[in-house]
C-alpha cells in the first residue's frame, strides 16, 4: 500500500531511528518535546546524535526554503475586525452614558470590554491565517517564531497599548501595523514602545544579576538521598502541562501512588474524571538539606535524577536564562497593552519577576489581603479614594489602583486576598506557614513567566521555591535545637529535627479547627493554623488524622529577600560566593562559624580542593 505523507515527514523520520518513526503525526511543541523526552529517556547515548541531526535538518531547510512573504499576507481580516470594533464602540458609548456607575466601574467595564474583543481577533486573524496557510501563521504553528498575539497587531489590530506605568490606555486601536497606525494610535503606543527601548538597554544587566541571585539561593541544593519517605505533596489541576514527570503521592482513579506522571498516566486520570491530584515536590520535601529523588520527579532526560545531581544549580540556571532571553525579547512586546489593566497580564514582566523574589517593602500592584477572619460586613468608598473593606468591625483599605474582590457577606480567612493585585508571597508565609508560602509563590512566580511570554516549567520554580522561603526567625530555641532566640534558621533542617511537643494531640482533622500543625500535612508546614479551607483539602486527599497543638511552636516563618537570603547560611565559606561579603565575613568571624567541606554546597568544596570528588562512606557530598 503506498505511503501518503509529505516530504517533510520524510526528511523527519529518516533523521530518526526506526522505532521513532510516525508518518502521521505532527512535530510542533507539545508532540515534539514528547517525542525528545521519549528519546532521552529510552535512549540517552543516542540523544545528542538525534537531536544534532534534527538541528541540522532545520538549518538546511531554513537555508534552501526560507520564507517568503506577500502583500496579500499582509491584508486585514476587515469583515470581521470592523464587527468587532463597532461592538466595542458600542459598549464604550452605552458605559460612558451610564451615571450609576464610578469612574472605577468604568474603567474595569470598560477593561472587561477590551478584553474580550482582544482575545476574539487574537483567535480569529490566527484561525484565518492559518486557513489561509499564511507563511506568519504557520510559522507561529510550528514554534519557530512568533505567538498570535503578535499575528493579531501585524494583521488586524494590536488593541490596547499600556502607558509608562504599565497601565493600559483606554483606547481600542482600529487599524493593524501592516496599515499603519493613525496619530492618536501611534501616540498611544510610544509609551510602550519607548519604556521597551529603555528596558532593552538596562534590563539585560538585570536579568544577570538576578540569575546570580537565584543561583546563589539554591547552590547548595543538590539530591541527596532516593526517597525522604513524604506522604504529602502539593495539590495541582490535571490541565497543568507542567504535571509531566511529577510522582504521585496519592494513589488516584487506578493509577499507583508512585507512579511517574506520563502522558498515558495523565490522559487516563483525565478520562477518569480526575480535577486535581497530590503529587511529590520539592516544596514538601522532607530531607534535612538538599532534595530526594522521588520529589524532584522526572528531569529533562526522562529519568529521575542521580545522587548528587546539582538540581538547584540546574533549575537556577533554566530559570535565569528565559529572563536574559526575554530582556533581549521585551522591544518586542511592550507597547502592547493586552488586554485588561488589573489582570495577572499586566503584572508581567522583569519587575514583577524580580519583585516576587525581592518582596519589597513597598510592594508594587499589591492586592489587599485579609488580616483576621470573619465575615466582610461593609464595604464603601474611602475619604482619600479606594475602598474601605469591613471585616467585622476591622476596617481594611483598598488603593484606588485595586478594584475590590470579595462581597458583603463572603467569609474569609487571614491572608485572603480581597482586591485585583499581586500577593505578597512573604504575607502568604506570614499567614499561613512556609509551605502555602512556597506553593503560591511556584504558582505566581510560574504565571508571571508565562505572562511574560517566558517559557518555564513550574517543577523548576518549586526547586527555587524550596531553597528561597526557608526561614524562621527563633523565638525561643527550647525543644528547636543549638539556637538562640532571634536565630533566623532553616526551616528544613528544623522541621528534620523537630519532635512533637508531649501535649500536642493527634486527633481528626475536624476536631482541629483553629489548631496548630505540629507535623506537616499536604504542602502545610509544621505551625500552620487549622483553617476550614485546609480542612477542606485535607478532607479531599482523604487525610484523617493530623498532629497539632494549641499554640504555635516557638518560631515564625517568614520570607527573606533573594539578594540577602543566602546570607543567613551557617556555612562562611559557602556564603562568599554571594553579596554582602565584607558584613558576613565579619559576623562569622564574630559568631564563630564553620564551613563544611562535606556539605552539600559547591563552593567550600571547590575552595578546599583537597578532598574534592572523595564521598565519606553513607554521605552524599560534593
Amino acid at each position: 500500500m503506498p505511503l501518503k505523507t509529505t516530504v517533510g515527514q520524510l526528511l523527519v523520520n529518516e533523521a530518526l531511528p526506526p522505532k521513532y518513526r510516525d508518518y502521521e503525526r505532527v512535530l510542533i511543541g507539545p508532540e515534539l518535546d514528547e517525542l525528545l523526552a521519549r528519546i532521552g529517556h529510552d535512549d540517552p547515548g543516542k540523544y545528542r546524535e538525534i537531536t544534532h541531526s534534527l538541528v541540522q535538518l532545520g538549518r538546511e531547510a531554513s537555508f534552501r526554503e526560507g520564507t517568503t512573504l506577500s502583500l496579500d499576507d499582509l491584508q486585514p481580516p476587515t469583515e470581521f475586525r470592523q464587527e468587532v470594533l463597532n461592538h466595542v464602540e458600542a459598549q464604550a458609548a452605552k458605559i460612558s452614558a451610564d451615571t450609576d456607575m464610578s469612574p472605577a466601574d468604568k474603567r474595569e467595564a470598560l477593561t472587561k470590554v477590551h478584553e474580550m474583543a482582544q482575545k476574539l481577533i487574537v483567535d480569529k486573524t490566527y484561525e484565518l491565517a492559518l486557513k489561509a496557510k499564511n507563511p506568519l501563521a504557520i510559522q507561529i504553528l510550528s514554534k519557530a517564531r512568533g505567538n498570535p498575539v503578535q499575528l493579531a497587531a501585524l494583521l488586524a489590530t494590536p488593541g490596547t497599548f499600556s502607558d509608562a506605568k504599565g497601565q493600559a490606555i483606554p483606547i481600542f486601536s482600529h487599524h493593524s501595523y501592516a496599515e499603519g497606525l493613525t496619530p492618536w494610535e501611534y501616540y498611544a503606543a510610544t509609551f510602550g514602545a519607548r519604556k521597551g527601548i529603555i528596558s532593552t538597554k538596562f534590563s539585560t544587566r538585570d536579568a544577570g544579576d538576578l540569575g546570580k541571585q537565584m543561583n546563589n539561593v539554591s547552590a547548595g541544593l543538590m539530591i541527596t538521598e532516593d526517597d525522604c519517605g513524604s506522604t504529602n505533596g502539593v495539590p495541582v489541576d490535571i490541565d497543568d502541562q507542567d504535571n509531566a514527570g511529577a510522582v504521585l503521592a496519592r494513589a488516584t482513579a487506578g493509577i499507583p501512588l508512585g507512579a511517574p506522571l506520563t502522558s498515558k498516566n495523565l490522559k487516563a486520570l483525565k478520562a477518569a474524571g480526575v480535577k486535581t491530584m497530590l503529587v511529590r515536590s520539592p516544596v514538601t520535601c522532607q530531607t534535612k538539606s538538599g532534595l530526594c529523588k522521588q520529589c524532584a520527579g522526572i528531569r529533562e532526560d526522562g529519568r529521575l535524577p542521580e545522587l548528587r545531581d546539582a538540581i538547584g544549580i540546574k533549575a537556577s540556571s533554566a530559570l535565569a536564562e528565559r529572563i536574559a532571553q526575554g530582556a533581549l525579547n521585551i522591544k518586542h512586546t511592550a507597547a502592547a497593552g493586552g488586554g485588561k489593566v488589573t489582570s495577572d497580564q499586566v503584572y508581567a514582566g522583569f519587575d514583577i519577576i524580580n519583585q516576587l523574589g525581592q518582596v519589597p517593602t513597598a510592594f508594587r500592584h499589591a492586592a489587599a489581603l485579609a488580616e483576621i477572619d470573619g465575615p466582610v460586613t461593609k464595604i464603601e468608598p474611602a475619604a482619600q479614594g479606594g475602598t474601605n473593606i469591613y471585616i467585622g468591625e476591622e476596617v481594611h483599605y483598598i488603593e484606588p489602583e485595586q478594584v475590590a474582590t470579595v462581597k458583603v457577606g463572603e467569609e474569609l480567612e487571614a491572608g485572603d486576598q480581597m482586591s485585583t493585585g499581586i500577593v505578597n508571597p512573604a504575607d502568604v508565609v506570614r499567614h499561613k506557614g512556609i509551605g502555602e508560602g512556597r506553593r503560591y509563590f511556584s504558582e505566581r512566580l510560574t504565571q508571571a513567566y508565562k505572562d511574560s511570554g517566558l517559557a518555564v516549567n513550574r517543577r523548576n520554580v518549586e526547586v527555587l521555591s524550596r531553597a528561597l522561603i526557608d526561614h524562621v526567625l527563633v523565638d525561643d530555641p527550647e525543644g528547636l535545637g543549638e539556637y538562640l532566640p532571634g536565630d533566623v534558621a532553616s526551616y528544613s533542617a528544623l522541621a528534620y529535627g523537630y519532635r512533637p511537643r508531649a501535649d500536642s494531640q493527634i486527633m481528626k482533622p475536624d476536631e482541629a479547627l483553629g489548631k496548630f500543625l505540629e507535623q506537616p500535612a499536604l504542602q502545610h508546614t509544621i505551625g500552620a493554623r487549622v483553617t476550614k479551607r485546609m480542612l477542606g483539602e485535607l478532607k479531599q486527599f482523604e487525610v484523617d488524622k493530623i498532629n497539632v497543638h494549641d499554640v504555635p511552636p516557638a518560631f515564625t516563618p517568614q520570607m527573606r529577600r533573594m539578594r540577602t537570603a543566602a546570607q543567613y547560611g551557617k556555612d562562611w565559606l559557602a556564603k562568599l560566593h554571594g553579596t554582602y561579603l565584607k558584613s558576613n565575613l565579619l559576623g562569622d568571624v564574630q559568631g564563630g562559624a564553620e564551613s563544611d567541606v562535606h556539605g552539600t554546597h559547591p563552593v567550600p568544596a571547590v575552595a578546599y580542593g583537597v578532598e574534592l570528588g572523595r564521598s565519606r562512606p553513607g554521605q552524599i557530598t560534593y
